[in-house]
This record gives structure tokens, sequence and C-alpha cells, in this order.
């Protein structure tokens, strides 16, 4: 007897019944599960859209930096002053030996960088050749140059008023003894009374010795740049040893003279130029006037290459401005539109030949190129 006999009816169709509910309930737990998760999934984007996310808008202005906030315009020396813990009254002047060393090696980077292949001598030539000089002088000849061997020694920095108001500057004592020489020959022109009628020969030897001053650093701003103003206050010391020889067979040695009337007009100059209240005034460069040249330099290399670009779409679309029976004309003008490296000068003559070109285009242009090419 099979299965299937032993089986009866009854039992068949229950065990049927069975299995079909069994299948229909198991297909729609699917459904349900991937209904569930679609509907997670798109709550989660309309989620994203509406709540993280906003329109993108076609022009949208961009907004203004938040201004720095500050509580005061104008800070007072004594604010400084305490907020640095310095006060000038009991202070004691500061060392500045870190500085010497420092000055000292940059000096000596100097002195070799002067020695190398006589740049000095010969810088220190033209200056005194060229420029000013009287037409009664002759050629000055450099005959001996010494920049010396030790260094200046700064000591005593401090803090000090000045007469302006809320203003402050640093003092600092200098020191400095060496021998810097400087020998030059030359020839006095006689000119009466007729030109050129004789030449008196003279030698110079011209050292500087001694100098010592206190040196007074201070910050100034004006509506332009901020700089640090550098003099030397009126209690200075500066010695020279100036040796002198004039004459052509006969000879004068060391006249007092020439001796006083050098020294005076060297103590004037320096006076002019550095002792308070002149200054050498030396230029802060500013951070956001490098910022806008960078600015500047970035709007004009993109004005370039619109530029540019401008004059391949005017080439490309004016029916004359190829010359497509040549081939040479045609790689020429196709290199020089397309080379990103073009100067100003060819941008500014593919401008004008564009122009200009009217009735003879292809003479005009082989005047062009052969120009650029000569150029």
């Amino acid at each position: 007897m099979s299965l299937e006999q032993a089986i009866s009816p009854e039992l068949q169709q229950y065990i049927d019944q069975v299995v079909s509910r069994l299948s229909g309930s198991s297909w729609s737990f699917l459904q349900g599960f991937f209904l569930g998760q679609l509907t997670i999934v798109f709550l989660i984007l309309a989620f994203i859209k509406f709540m993280l996310l906003e329109e993108v808008q076609e022009k949208q202005k961009r907004p203004l930096p938040i201004p720095l906030k500050s509580q005061t315009t104008n800070v007072s020396p004594a604010s400084i002053l305490s907020k640095t813990l310095y006060d000038p009254k009991y202070h004691p002047p500061e060392s500045t030996d870190w500085l010497n060393v420092l000055l000292a090696q940059a000096i000596h980077q100097y002195r070799e960088e002067a020695k190398a292949d006589n740049r000095l001598v010969r810088f220190v030539d033209r200056i005194l050749n060229d420029g000013g000089k009287p037409d009664f002088v002759g050629t000055i000849e450099v005959t001996q140059l010494d920049i010396g061997e030790e260094y200046p020694i700064f000591s005593n920095a401090r803090i000090r008023s000045t007469e302006a108001i809320d203003q402050m500057r640093v003092e600092i004592d200098c020191e400095f003894s060496d021998r810097i020489t400087l020998g030059i020959d030359t020839q006095i022109i006689i000119n009466w009374p007729k030109p050129c009628i004789a030449v008196l020969p003279i030698s110079l030897m011209l050292s500087v010795v001694k100098f010592s001053a206190t040196i007074a650093l201070e910050i100034e701003t004006n509506s332009d740049c901020t700089f640090i103003s550098a003099s030397a206050l009126p209690d200075f010391v500066l010695e020279f040893g100036i040796k002198s020889l004039i004459g052509s067979r006969s000879k004068l040695e060391g006249v007092p003279k020439i001796t006083r009337m050098i020294t005076s007009k060297l103590r004037n100059m320096f006076c002019e130029k550095f002792v308070c209240p002149n200054s050498k005034k030396i230029r802060i460069p500013s951070l956001w006037e490098t910022y806008k040249n960078n600015n500047n330099i970035v709007e004009e290399t993109s004005r370039s290459e619109d530029g540019i670009e401008g004059i391949n779409n005017n080439i490309c679309n004016d029916d004359n401005s190829f010359n497509l029976e040549d081939p040479d004309t045609y790689e020429q003008e196709h290199l020089l539109v397309n080379d990103r490296s073009t100067n100003s000068t060819t941008i500014k003559g593919m401008r004008k030949r564009n122009s200009i070109i009217s009735d003879y285009p292809l003479v005009q242009d082989d005047v062009f190129f052969g120009h650029s090419l000569k150029s």
C-alpha cells in the first residue's frame, strides 16, 4: 500500500489548507517588511531635504564680515607699560648682549660679501664718479678701502617718554671704536683764465676712528604707513682721522685748514641726516597692503586671461582672420593666439590688428607677424 493511499482524504485536505495558510502569511510578512523599510528611507530623505538643506539662490548676496569690537580707540603708553609690567622709573637698564651677537654675525656676513669680486670698491667708485660730482673735479680713483674688523657694542636699553603726547621711545647706548678707511686720488681742474689750463693733484685718506652716541628708536604712524624712526641724541662723539697730500712735484702734507673743513662738513652732514630732531625713517611693511597687492595681481591675471580668450573668440569668428591657403601663416597665428604666455605687447598688437583689418587682411597679417618675429 502506498503512502497516498494510507492517508485519508480528510487528512490530506487538512494538510493542504495548513500549507496554503503558511505561504500566504509569509508573503504578507515580506510585504510589510519592505514597505516599512521604504517608509523609513522616505522619512530620512524628507528630513534631510526640508530640515537641513535649503534652495539654491541664483544671486546670493555675500554677508558683510562682522566688525572687530574694540572698547578703546586710543591706547595710551601708560596702558601699554602696565600690561607689559614695565615701570620706567624703577626698571633698570637692560643688557643687549644678544643683539650685539646677532648684529656681529650680520655685519661679518656683509663684510665677506663686500670683499667678494671687489663689489664694495666698484660700488663706492660708481657713487663718487656718477651723479653730483662738480665739473672742476677730475676722475676720482679709490686707492684704499678698509671696512674694519670690530663690531658696534650696544648696552643700557631703556624706555623713555618723548616730548610728543602719548609717545615712547627706546634709548640704547652705542660704542664703536675701529678704523674704517677710504683713500682717494683726484685732481682739481683749473679753468681760469682758460678751460683746463692746469690740474692740482690731491690725495685724501679719511678714517672714522670712534663713534659713541645714544640711539633713540621710536615708532611713528601717519595716515599712509608706520615706520621706525632712528636718531642719535645731540651728545654724540664722532672722531675722524684725515690725511691729505696736495701737489705734484712739491707736496703739502696734512694741511690743517683742509682737515678742519672736511671734518666740519662731515659732522654737519651727519647732524642733518641723523641727529635728533632729524632722524632716519625705516618703513614697516603693512600686512594689509601686501594682501591688497596680492588681490590686485590675481585680478590683473584673471583680466589678462579673459582678454586672451576674447581675442581667441574674435579671431575664430572672423572669416578674414586666417589665411587658410597659406599653412605657414595659419600656423603662426594659431600658435600666437593660443600661447598663454603671450606678453602684453603682443596682446595689444592683436587687438589693434583686429580693429584695423578692412580691405587687405592678408597683407596686414604678414606685416604684423613680421614685426612680431623681429621684436
